[in-house]
């Protein structure tokens, strides 16, 4: 196992805005791939930074009292060299046009790290999905992609649910864009839609469940060893269930939504996670959620929002390893601090890429008129992402890199040597 350490930093890490946090590591891979020597005159490093297409827009929304509020929409297509552009669409107040590019880069180096036909991209409407109706959130759903129609199809650019959205809001996104296009019957322009509807069996799972597929690949049975769940939703209510049935200690859970009163539960003795969910949201927290966070454990998995473990607060973790289920959980002062204490830090583009791989597995299913059932799709998950892991592992230990700028030089290795082939400008 690589000890997390890099032998050979060359970057000056900071934290910033999560847009300059995913551009610091991508910079310290650029250095380690050395594409001006590997494509001279190309300038690839600088194209591969920018994003192909950055889209804004003001979405007319009807609420239920009768008024229209105007809200900002988006979407960022950043690279397509290795296939149409692939991304989900986030509903959140914090979802502006930066954070939206952050985010499509990201997803430009997962699908590459996956070596799965996609590139990257993202979605974002600043709404918050919690505080509306079912009737507001479906003309939102279908006011985004009337939006965005022109710039996506099922060859072009596939969208999928992220924070705040999900199947349902897939299936208004499909029905709209069939109905712009004369009915057209078009299954593949989103993915993550209900079962019923076109979907996959496993994707609702998929990120989650792959988090720890990753995670028994780097660290081993995971029986007996406790571990932390910080963000209880999709994905983190997944991983925790499936850790729990591996025979995982779960001594920690993190969530100010999922828990009322205090924002955490824990338990040193184990919490049955099973039980847990089958109560539903509302119980009773026990705990404060920095507390949780750095309690002493064999594996953290930080599973909610981006810049969540940071300068501030990785000093205090005692975890022995992290695998991040969320995109850019540990921001480039925190990784640094962490990879120097020698703590195995997973990262995201490699950990988190259960649902773009369901995503695909989807897509191809609904262009081939397939229908798979869940074991398949669920052992052809764990396959590819156990194999992926013990890749970049292999890679990180022969090159002295940390796992994240490996992971990062994997991919942009290949999107730039695609690249280079097409001819592309």
């Amino acid at each position: 196992m690589n000890d997390g350490k890099s032998s050979c930093r060359k970057t000056q890490f900071k934290d910033g805005s999560f847009l300059s946090n995913v551009n610091c590591f991508l910079g310290e891979a650029f250095e380690f791939t050395d594409l001006d020597a590997l494509f001279p005159g190309q300038n690839i490093a600088a194209r591969l930074t920018a994003p192909d297409r950055a889209v804004e827009n003001k979405v007319s929304l009807l609420m239920d009292d009768g008024s229209t509020v105007l809200v900002n929409a988006s979407r960022v297509q950043h690279n397509n060299d290795l296939g149409p552009y692939k991304g989900g669409i986030r509903f959140d107040p914090s979802a502006d046009i930066e954070h939206t590019k952050a985010l499509a880069s990201a997803m430009t180096w997962k699908c590459a790290l996956a070596e799965i036909p996609f590139g990257g991209a993202k979605g974002g409407m600043q709404i918050d999905p919690r505080k509306m109706s079912m009737e507001e959130l479906e003309r939102a759903s279908k006011g985004y992609m009337r939006a965005f129609a022109d710039i996506l199809g099922p060859d072009q650019d596939i969208p999928a649910p992220d924070m705040g959205t999900n199947a349902q809001v897939m299936a208004w996104m499909r029905k709209r864009y069939e109905d712009m296009n004369f009915g057209r019957i078009s299954p593949g322009i989103v993915t993550g839609k209900p079962v019923s509807y076109g979907g996959s069996k496993g994707r609702t799972e998929a990120t989650g469940y792959g988090l720890i597929y990753c995670a028994e690949e780097i660290f081993g049975e995971l029986r007996n060893k406790r571990v932390v769940v910080q963000g209880f939703g999709n994905v983190g209510s997944y991983a925790a269930k499936l850790a729990f049935r591996r025979g995982a200690k779960i001594i920690g859970l993190i969530d100010p939504i999922f828990f009322k009163g205090k924002p955490a539960l824990f338990d040193e003795k184990g919490i049955d996670v099973e039980k847990i969910l089958e109560g539903g949201s509302g119980h009773e927290g026990n705990g404060e959620a920095e507390k949780v966070l750095a309690a002493e454990c064999d594996l953290l998995l930080p599973c909610a929002k981006e810049c969540t473990v940071n300068d501030g607060n990785a000093s205090n973790l005692r975890c022995a390893a992290i695998a991040e289920g969320a995109n850019g959980p540990l921001t480039p002062l925190a990784h640094d601090r962490l990879c120097k204490k020698g703590i195995v830090v997973v990262p995201d583009i490699l950990a988190n890429a259960g649902g773009v791989i369901v995503s695909y597995y989807e897509w191809l299913q609904n262009k081939q008129g397939e229908y798979w059932d869940e074991e398949t799709v669920l052992e052809k998950l764990s396959k590819k992402m156990k194999r992926n892991a013990r890749h970049l592992e292999n890679f990180a230990k022969t090159s002295g890199m940390d796992m994240r700028i490996a992971a990062y030089a994997t991919a942009i290795r290949r999107v730039a040597e695609a690249r280079n082939e097409s001819g592309s400008q």
